[in-house]
């Protein structure tokens, strides 16, 4: 059961991270463009399928959590883990830079210290959070393991409040609100993680009603965004609301991330030959991530791969589709490199 269980949240990473990709072709090859300025069919077309993608993050973020509440804390997983950000960082602009692709020749002193300080100067923001949150799980796991269920209910419920409902309500930008793009918000989704892990949240058991809650709130971070792009296109208010509800810290957006984590969580799934493809593709998924996601390639590929070509066309679905597995096929091969260059220096 415990290997099923595995099997199960690997397909969801590895789903999680096509969605990643999924959105940055969408936002980064400007297919999907702020509805204040266009309110085309395509372009709702576009924010509806990042509305059902948006929980991406905090998937990732929750299965991790949902293994590291119990898991044995290993400085050596800590240091893998920062190796491999600092590996890609520094090297793919460097093999740019060498290749003469893109405008890396052109980068300034600045810009090269987001390679050469990739955690600190957030080149990768998902990245800086999760390696501070990894750091903190020899307190955080414990901690939540040794409160009792009421305590830990008051402290999520505190924490959400704080960086999750206020914000959701707010018309306008909260000074503290990094729309979940820091610790502060990894710390609270960990705790769900663990939460769901130690006691589970029995409406979600049944995988129709995670199913629904999911399909739910994808279509009501779309409704509200459209909603509000609409009324700013007309009269130029909302504009900062009509972004909110793509933001990960998002009410709608943290709900429907729980409820697609149960999707998978009460999923079956046979052993063979696809769950056999799906665990050998899933260790690869953080690297896909800061392959595809580097600063010196970031907007160059959603190019590369055809975007610019099928704006407001939805002949982007198709060539998103391939753009995925191209993404995925060249990040599996190249961290498959890295991975096995990284085995020569065992720690």
């Amino acid at each position: 059961m415990e290997k099923k269980r595995q099997s199960n949240f690997e397909i969801l990473r590895v789903l999680a991270m096509a969605m990643i990709v999924a959105m940055h072709y969408m936002v980064k090859g400007g297919i999907a463009v702020s509805m204040s300025d266009d309110g085309s069919p395509v372009n709702h077309v576009a924010w509806l399928i990042e509305a059902f993608c948006i929980v991406a993050a905090n998937c990732y973020v929750l299965i991790s959590g949902y293994f590291l509440v119990e898991a044995e804390w290993k400085l050596k997983k800590l240091v893998r883990l920062v190796a491999q950000v600092f590996f890609y960082a520094l090297l793919i602009p460097v093999f740019c830079l060498l290749l003469g692709i893109g405008d890396v020749s052109g980068w300034s002193v600045y810009e090269w210290i987001f390679a050469v300080l990739p955690l600190q100067m957030e080149h990768y923001w998902f990245a800086t959070s999760y390696v501070l949150l990894f750091m903190l799980v020899p307190v955080l796991a414990p901690g939540i393991r040794h409160l009792s269920k009421k305590q830990l209910q008051i402290t999520i419920g505190v924490l959400m409040f704080y960086y999750c409902v206020i914000k959701s309500l707010s018309p306008i930008l909260l000074s503290t609100d990094r729309y979940g793009y820091d610790l502060g918000w990894f710390i609270c989704l960990f705790l769900i993680a663990g939460y769901i892990r130690l006691y589970g949240i029995p409406f979600f058991e049944k995988k129709r009603n995670s199913l629904l809650v999911y399909i739910i709130c994808s279509l009501g971070i779309f409704t509200i965004s459209a909603l509000a792009g609409w009324i700013c296109r007309k009269t130029g208010a909302l504009k900062y609301y009509m972004d909110m509800p793509y933001c990960y810290n998002y009410i709608l957006t943290l709900i429907g991330a729980v409820a697609l984590f149960y999707v998978f969580k009460q999923m079956s799934v046979k052993e063979g030959k696809i769950g056999d493809l799906i665990a050998k593709i899933a260790p690869y998924t953080f690297g896909i991530y800061l392959i595809h996601e580097n600063l010196a390639i970031r907007y160059l590929w959603p190019a590369v791969l055809g975007a610019e070509k099928v704006r407001g066309s939805l002949l982007f679905i198709p060539d998103m589709l391939l753009a995925i597995a191209v993404v995925f096929a060249v990040g599996i091969a190249v961290d498959f490199l890295r991975k096995k260059l990284f085995g020569l220096f065992p720690l």
